[in-house]
């Protein structure tokens, strides 16, 4: 069967509608110059001029372009070396097919001119494609907040406080153990608290319920964070706590937001270079204590992963303030040491509140300082050697019902006797922790504070300073140089241990023992 030609028009209308079906599909893929084909000639016999059809020529895109190859686009280029059908043509000038997207190279190369094309920056809308536990593992716990409560009831707070009174006591206790018997001992308990509850705040699974327990929380108490904050918060109190860890430890985003709801802190990254580093951490605690701890660490642990950091620094005044004229050198009986002369602040008629444990053989004695805080002193009765017996026969119950019969008991003129205190010492609190449950900080589950496997805490430090003396003393009165012997009086010229007190939240924020006033 021969082909019948068609009607010059009806062939070039066909052509134009192929054409423009072709040049939407280019338009919607990528812009390119684009020569119409010409509409095909017939000869005088009235067979189409056959029509040459060039080589394709990929046309590159640019590099902004995304989406779907440009397709080879016929040159208008013809010639009348061949001569195919009309149905041939035809079949050149279908429609393309349909489109694919395709991701954009990732790796530069050759552009058509020569230049080389640099990939376009990748740009993540979603997760990686390596398995999310992987890269963010899941945490238990991470499913519900710390806290869910802003305001503690006064519950609450009352068994964060007695935590905190139980806390102290065997810290205390620890610290004294490890210690000579003529070493002064002094920590706050409060500001160790803090930095360990702020560390907390990263804990899971055992880790967390152990280190509870060393704080003294009890099982399922509420709001411990917010009660904490509300506690601590005593004027002439200079607390801070500071996360420093290595840049390749990648914090929780959680850790930092709680960080900063209830500790106000900040965790930093180190920089690895130890001098800088430790100018840095320096230079956090004098501004924390505006100055008044000038230096907490002389050195760093080889590649340290977490400094968990604490300082605090107290100074307090009498409510009736010591007269220093009647500040006298009187012997100080030490353990194991000859006496020595030491500065003592004396009264005759100085307000207390003393009474005699029978069982423990001490003698316990409250004096006012200023905003309701109290000096509480545990003095032994007998040789220099008797308060490590003391020492060892407390427990908390009884410790926390020696200070509250204190709190209690009225103040009457007594004859006092009582050295000057400047005391500053500096605590290593994960040796105090371990000798508390040991091996709580060698494989702690830490994954709410950072990702990754590797995070352990490498050194937590505490510095504690207390100055007591006769700050806001009035001038006037006799110069007495030996103490009357009346029936009330407190004479704390041996080793004793003392408790700084806060009697509106019943919490202790200092603790310690006097064993040498020249040490």
């Amino acid at each position: 069967m021969r082909l019948r030609p068609l009607p010059e028009g009806r062939v070039g209308g066909l052509l134009t509608m192929k054409l423009c079906l072709l040049l939407v599909c280019l338009v919607a893929t990528v812009t390119a110059t684009v020569t119409p084909v010409s509409t095909p000639e017939t000869t005088p016999s009235g067979r189409v001029k056959p029509i040459r059809l060039q080589p394709a020529q990929t046309v590159f895109p640019r590099l902004w372009d995304t989406g779907t190859p440009t397709q080879p686009v016929p040159s208008s280029n013809a010639s009348t070396t061949e001569e195919p059908s009309l149905g041939a043509v035809l079949e050149a000038l279908e429609p393309l097919g349909p489109v694919e997207f395709v991701a954009a190279p990732e790796e530069s190369g050759t552009a058509a001119n020569g230049s080389v094309a640099t990939p376009e920056p990748e740009t993540t809308t979603g997760p990686p494609s390596t398995p999310p536990d992987t890269i963010n593992p899941p945490c238990p716990g991470d499913e519900e907040p710390a806290e869910t409560c802003w305001a503690p009831t006064r519950e609450q707070k009352e068994e964060v406080a007695m935590a905190l009174g139980t806390f102290a006591l065997r810290f205390y206790q620890h610290m004294a153990e490890s210690a000579k018997p003529d070493t002064n001992l002094l920590f706050s308990p409060v500001n160790v608290a803090l930095g360990l509850s702020h560390l907390l705040l990263g804990a899971r699974g055992e880790t967390q319920q152990r280190l509870a327990a060393i704080l003294g929380y009890q099982p399922g108490l509420a709001c411990v964070h917010s009660a904490l904050q509300q506690l601590v918060n005593v004027s002439g109190l200079l607390s801070a706590t500071e996360i420093f860890h290595h840049p390749d430890l990648h914090l929780r985003p959680r850790f930092l937001n709680e960080s900063w709801r209830f500790y106000k802190a900040r965790p930093r990254e180190l920089s690895g270079n130890e001098s800088l580093d430790l100018q840095r951490i320096n230079e956090w605690v004098r501004k924390a204590t505006h100055g008044l701890v000038p230096q907490l660490l002389s050195q760093l642990p080889d590649e340290p992963r977490l400094v968990l950091l604490s300082a605090v620094h107290f100074q307090a005044r009498w409510q009736k303030p010591f007269k220093t004229k009647h500040t006298v050198l009187l012997p100080f009986m030490r353990h194991g040491h000859r006496p020595v002369d030491v500065l003592t602040m004396t009264s005759k008629k100085y307000p207390v509140a003393s009474f005699t444990d029978p069982r423990l053989q001490v003698q316990v004695g409250r004096l006012e300082l200023s905003g309701g805080l109290s000096l509480v002193v545990l003095v032994p009765r007998g040789p220099p050697e008797a308060l490590e017996a003391v020492e060892r026969a407390l427990d908390p119950p009884t410790f926390l019902a020696l200070l509250q019969r204190a709190a209690n008991t009225p103040v009457r003129p007594t004859t006092v006797a009582l050295p000057r205190l400047h005391l500053d010492l500096a605590v290593d609190v994960v040796a105090k922790v371990h000798d508390m449950d040991f091996g709580l900080f060698l494989d702690a589950e830490l994954c709410g504070l950072a990702q990754g496997p590797e995070v352990a805490v490498d050194a937590a430090q505490h510095r504690a300073v207390l100055t007591l003396d006769e700050k806001g003393v009035e001038a006037a009165g006799a110069m007495a140089t030996s103490l009357a012997r009346i029936a009330l009086q407190l004479e704390a010229l041996q080793p004793f241990l003392f408790v700084l007190w806060d009697e509106g939240n019943a919490i202790p924020l200092f603790m310690g023992r006097l064993s040498d006033p020249q040490a």
